[in-house]
């Protein structure tokens, strides 16, 4: 009876024991579900503010896009058409200076590169073109010069200019003798560009080659062949216009197309044409320069030029030029690169006759030229030359076939031939074979198009 005792009592405290567990995990299941409700509601006065803050944001940036939104760019005109009266500036908007542009990223030290460039040059030829020094590189011939070595300059001088400076070294032949083998160190350029002047403005001051024709104000080392075509040779001389002092401005109309505008006023430096040296009968240059994206078809650009001085004899001299180069792209790896470019020069010149009065010349000559770039190093190419003398009564015509090679952007090398045939003043038959190594160190600026 005991024993029954013992065995009821155990089995009621063990009941009595599990409910009162069973009672407090129900407790604990409904606080958590409590706290659970009361996080997801603070999680949906979250949410709901987040949109709120997005959506009023998302209004604001709207009526922000609304008041600054640019007119939708118009279709290209055709060649029959004109811009839109609507699209073009005001004259407010013309007459009001730009806003200067940033300087160099913050920590950089200086605010222009510095870059250093070769360029040497072999002109084989026969034992008379050699004894009368009137090959190509007159009084260089058969021998292996540095035909320039040029330490550049360049870069912004504050937010509201940029300025360049090159010097440069090279031997260039005497007066109708051999060259002296000594290396003539000049200033080749230092000027400075003024970046936010009025009406769309740039303009530039100081020692400079200007924008003239298509191949002025490509230095010699970016030359597309080897020399300078005859017909700019003989009209300006071996460099063509170059180390003039004077002031340039131009000007990028504002036309659905690109028009490119320019006009020059310096001393008339250029022996070979001018000669003058002087501001009181300045040398006065302009230039207008187009452009055509012809898309998959490649570009076209176009230009014209017209200079006019005074010669150091005192006679009038204007040179006015035509040129032309087009470039077509292949797709993809952007190679193969066809090149096709020609220009054409004529000059009207005042000269002293034998009768002591004033005369009168007319001359003409032109180039053109066509270069296949196979890839990134290999390519070759066919110039043609024809020019009258500048004065005398002459003519001569060449033809200059020639491969390159680049192992890189900063080396090339270049071999080409040149057949010359010269009539009255220039009577000659030349044969040439012209070896160019070039090279860069550091910066260098590209040329354009």
């Amino acid at each position: 009876m005991r024993t029954h005792e013992r065995r009821s009592l155990s089995l009621l405290v063990v009941l009595s024991f599990s409910i009162l567990t069973g009672s407090a995990h129900a407790q604990d299941a409904d606080a958590l579900r409590r706290e659970l409700e009361a996080l997801r509601q603070q999680f949906a006065t979250v949410t709901a503010s987040y949109e709120q803050r997005l959506k009023a944001l998302g209004d604001r940036l709207q009526q922000l896009e609304g008041r600054a939104a640019p007119a939708a760019p118009a279709p290209v005109p055709s060649p029959t058409t004109t811009a839109p009266a609507a699209d073009a500036p005001t004259l407010a908007d013309l007459a009001r200076p730009r806003q200067p542009f940033g300087l160099a990223q913050p920590g950089r030290v200086l605010l222009f590169d510095i870059g250093v460039s070769g360029d040497f040059v072999t002109d084989f030829t026969s034992p008379t073109r050699e004894r009368r020094h009137d090959g190509t590189f007159a009084g260089r011939e058969n021998r292996l010069f540095p035909r320039e070595v040029e330490l550049e300059f360049f870069g912004r001088v504050d937010p509201y200019a940029s300025a360049v400076v090159r010097v440069s070294a090279g031997e260039e032949p005497t007066q109708g003798a051999s060259s002296s083998r000594e290396l003539r160190v000049r200033l080749d350029e230092a000027n400075a560009t003024l970046l936010t002047l009025p009406l769309g403005t740039t303009a530039r001051f100081g020692l400079m080659r200007p924008r003239f024709g298509t191949l002025n104000t490509v230095h010699q080392d970016d030359l597309p062949q080897v020399d300078r075509p005859n017909v700019l040779a003989r009209f300006f001389g071996e460099e063509e216009l170059d180390g003039e002092r004077g002031v340039e401005a131009f000007w990028v109309l504002p036309f659905s197309t690109y028009h490119e505008l320019s006009l020059g006023v310096f001393g008339g430096d250029n022996e070979a044409a001018f000669g003058r040296g002087s501001l009181r009968d300045p040398l006065l240059i302009g230039r207008w320069r187009t452009f055509f994206e012809l898309h998959e078809l490649g570009g076209l650009q176009l230009d014209t030029s017209a200079a006019t001085g005074t010669t150091a004899d005192g006679d009038r001299n204007t040179v006015v030029g035509l040129g032309a180069k087009y470039k077509w792209i292949g797709p993809g790896s952007g190679f193969p690169v066809l090149t096709l470019a020609a220009e054409g020069l004529g000059g009207f010149r005042g000269v002293d006759t034998d009768s002591g009065g004033d005369g009168h010349v007319e001359r003409w000559g032109a180039y053109a030229y066509a270069q296949y770039d196979v890839n990134r190093r290999w390519a070759a190419g066919l110039r043609g030359d024809w020019t009258e003398l500048p004065v005398e009564r002459g003519q001569e015509w060449a033809l200059s076939p020639y491969v390159q090679f680049k192992p890189s952007e900063f080396l090339r090398f270049r071999l080409q031939y040149k057949h010359t045939e010269g009539r009255g003043a220039v009577e000659r038959s030349a044969e040439e074979l012209f070896l160019q190594g070039s090279f860069i160190l550091g910066a260098h600026p590209t040329e354009r198009f």
